[in-house]
């Protein structure tokens, strides 16, 4: 809706066209779009870059398609509207050929640099922390990688009834994953917005403890919903604090308030700018963590669809068809060896060569059987030479040898 604005408080500025674009012949509105295209500004007076733009018209699309006006073209693709998108096409070229916009920014995944580093700073933290913020940061973090969710949609609206604890029978082992059968657990998404068109949302990761471990997620988000406020059914509450507030005596930690919309949406930019890490990561990028993460393990993207929720594979190709960041360091390292050969392997690959090489080099206990076998398959040798002397009518080994040296 924000998009369509755009078009709104440029079409009150102008004067050229006085009938509301609904009302519009498709000839009157691809003239109207065309110099709405070329025109608009931001507040600063600054170019939108070519991903605004795009979704600008994406949503002046939707605004005409919808009820209630029902239109049965399309901005986007319908002939009618074919100097419009020229237009436009040829002025994203201009605006980047002459630097006037920025390049699309990936939504880069988080590093296991950037994980420590918010550990480090305090901003993740274990299970048994008593800071009731920075462990709802916590639990917030790992819902959102574990199971794939959208980091500023619907977040507000989940209850503490969204997640269920299970557990394996035989195991004993706990884990967190979406209550599907409780209303508001699966909500309308941006790939799934619940209309009679619309598939549904299937996506049902899973979140297994980690035993043992003070980063365990399923033991974090265990002590964070133990700490909820019963009046309040939210799953993010606002968190307590002040100087009367006494964490290893109260056992709620949250008011009866839900969290703000803002608060959820600007998590992982603010837990970022708190830890110094810079440029700040967005809660997207925590999603893009997760499908990076799977996709560099080789799982079928039907499997990391299945925790994402997104539609189709096509639609998981702005987060894998990158490298990872490690694997970017990798190409770096493999051209900086072959314009310097001096320069001495990588660290982790000495590391690999080393535990490929323990496994090939005989230990002690096995040394003397391995001379034993050098001595035998001499032996053989020799027999073997012995018996083709006898018919063979001439012939000779030169330079032959087995060496076997042990140190």
């Amino acid at each position: 809706m924000f998009m369509f604005c755009l078009l709104i408080d440029w079409f009150v500025q102008q004067q050229e066209f006085e009938i509301e674009i609904q009302d519009m012949s498709t000839a009157e509105l691809n003239k109207c779009l065309r110099k709405f295209y070329l025109s608009a500004r931001k507040h600063d007076g600054g170019f939108y870059s070519k991903t605004s733009l795009v979704s600008i018209r994406a949503a002046i699309d939707r605004f005409l398609r919808d009820e209630p006006h029902n239109k049965p073209f399309s901005i986007i693709g319908s002939p009618e509207f074919t100097e419009a998108n020229k237009a436009l096409n040829s002025f994203l070229k201009t605006l980047s050929k002459s630097g006037d916009i920025r390049p699309t920014v990936h939504k880069n995944p988080l590093t296991r640099e950037v994980i420590e580093s918010l550990y480090e700073a305090g901003e993740l933290v274990e299970a048994t922390s008593q800071d009731p913020s920075k462990l709802q940061q916590t639990a917030w973090f790992y819902i959102t990688l574990y199971l794939g969710r959208r980091g500023r949609e619907n977040q507000r609206k989940f209850s503490k009834n969204s997640f269920r604890l299970s557990k394996i029978p035989l195991t004993g082992e706990e884990y967190f994953e979406l209550a599907r059968e409780q209303p508001g657990a699966v909500l309308a998404t941006k790939n799934n917005q619940g209309g009679l068109d619309s598939t549904e949302d299937a996506s049902d990761g899973k979140m297994f403890e980690c035993k043992n471990s003070p980063r365990c997620p399923v033991a974090v988000l265990k002590t964070y919903l133990s700490h909820l406020n019963p009046k309040c059914d939210a799953l993010f509450q606002k968190p307590l604090g002040g100087s009367k507030f006494l964490p290893t005596e109260q056992e709620v930690w949250y008011a009866a308030v839900p969290l703000g919309h803002n608060t959820i949406e600007n998590m992982m930019k603010r837990m970022c700018q708190n830890a110094g890490v810079n440029p700040p990561y967005t809660n997207h990028c925590v999603r893009a963590t997760t499908v990076n993460i799977l996709s560099a393990k080789n799982m079928e993207n039907r499997h990391i669809r299945a925790v994402t929720g997104h539609r189709s594979d096509s639609s998981l190709e702005s987060y894998n068809s990158r490298p990872t960041f490690d694997q970017f360091r990798e190409m770096s390292s493999a051209i900086t060896e072959f314009v310097n050969p001096d320069r001495r392997v990588p660290l982790r690959s000495v590391d690999n060569r080393l535990n490929t090489a323990q496994h090939s080099f005989p230990t002690e206990s096995r040394l003397e059987n391995v001379q034993k076998n050098a001595a035998t398959t001499n032996i053989n040798i020799q027999e073997n030479i012995a018996q083709a002397r006898g018919l063979i009518s001439g012939g000779s080994f030169t330079n032959c040898s087995f060496n076997f040296n042990f140190k």
